[in-house]
């Protein structure tokens, strides 16, 4: 519970997903007073995540962009995680790439030639009699998944412990804006920062940004036999969890943005598992899960504050990726508010013109 002395803050974060979780926390130990606001009966995406971290993705196998420093960021945030909660969250596996036409096996070649590809991608094919390659696959490094529900848990359990969680639902009509805070109920902040994922596009401060919201759906299954022990992605992709469960997904839907189930995304799913194995495995659907990707258009993610209202600023926009990209940017971001260090370019939400 928040004291009657403690009513003014830094930060206000509103939402607790991956982005706002770990945006609070690097704030709370950069010294800034950090509220959160969060409401439990609003469905997270971060909750039906997979937790995928994957350097090289899509059918022509682009690398991310500044790989070495985002996965460096990201081992080093969450170990520091592991090591001060004694939990395991960061679960580091290969991943068996398989080819879905010929195309992709041109891709790959090309990009054997290219030097920065090679801690990622390895030069030879995988042979796996258990698997259907037609068009054969190979291994990628330093891919792996993180537990997102362990970490959320974590974390909002301290922040509970530190009288800085707020579970209470939030709607924009409730705030006052000042010349030099915002007051939301009691409470005054220096700043805001809204964390809302896909919801963010009805923000009335930040509609105008080019949101793209993709909803998803996974199957976690359990399989009578032994499941593989490496991730393996054939468009979509295979999360092995322990010897006889695994996660499966995920879907695309650009249309019916919900976090409702839907019967025809599991006959997806299901179909497209089968089609991976030589001899499909029995199995049984042990849970479905659907979430909105809060993705945008140009690919980048929304960080920064309004020209013309700087109290307001966002921290959004992480699509599939918030596991590999969330720690760096949260990074960058705390490092703009405390030493008005510049903004990432590619990510500061100035690019866009009102």
């Amino acid at each position: 519970m928040i004291s009657a002395d403690d009513k003014q803050y830094d930060v206000l974060i509103v939402g607790a997903g991956l982005a706002g979780s770990i945006l609070a926390y690097k704030l709370i130990l950069a010294g800034l007073r950090t509220i959160i606001i969060s409401d439990p009966l609003t469905p997270s995406a971060s909750r039906a995540a997979a937790g995928l971290i994957n350097p090289v993705t899509g059918q022509r196998m682009v690398l991310q962009d500044n790989i070495e420093a985002l996965l460096g960021s990201a081992h080093s945030f969450y170990k520091d995680i592991e090591n001060s909660f004694a939990v395991t969250l960061l679960h580091q596996r290969q991943m068996l790439r398989l080819f879905q036409s010929e195309k992709e096996r041109t891709a790959w070649q090309k990009r054997l030639s290219d030097p920065l590809y090679s801690p990622y991608i390895d030069n030879h094919l995988s042979e796996d009699s258990s698997i259907h390659a037609e068009f054969g696959g190979f291994i990628q490094s330093h891919t792996g998944n993180l537990d997102t529900n362990l970490l959320l848990d974590t974390l909002h359990t301290w922040f509970k412990q530190q009288g800085v969680l707020i579970e209470a639902p939030f709607t924009h009509n409730q705030l006052t804006i000042k010349d030099e805070f915002v007051l939301w109920q009691q409470i005054e902040s220096k700043k805001i920062v809204f964390c809302e994922g896909w919801r963010g596009q009805h923000n009335q401060w930040f509609n105008w940004l080019p949101f793209q919201p993709v909803k998803g759906e996974i199957l976690t299954l359990i399989a009578e036999s032994r499941v593989p022990d490496q991730i393996i992605n054939h468009g979509k992709w295979l999360l092995p969890m322990n010897e006889r469960s695994f996660k499966f997904g995920a879907t695309y839907e650009r249309e019916e943005l919900n976090e409702e189930n839907t019967q025809s995304a599991k006959e997806e799913l299901l179909e497209a598992m089968s089609a991976i194995f030589v001899e499909s495995p029995n199995i049984q659907i042990a849970n479905q899960n659907a979430g909105v990707r809060p993705g945008t258009k140009d690919k980048q993610p929304f960080i920064g504050f309004l020209r013309d209202q700087t109290l307001l600023g966002i921290f959004n926009g992480f699509g599939s990726k918030g596991s590999l990209l969330i720690p760096w940017y949260a990074e960058a971001f705390v490092s703009h508010m405390t030493q008005n260090s510049p903004l990432p370019l590619q990510a500061d939400i100035s690019r866009f013109h009102v």
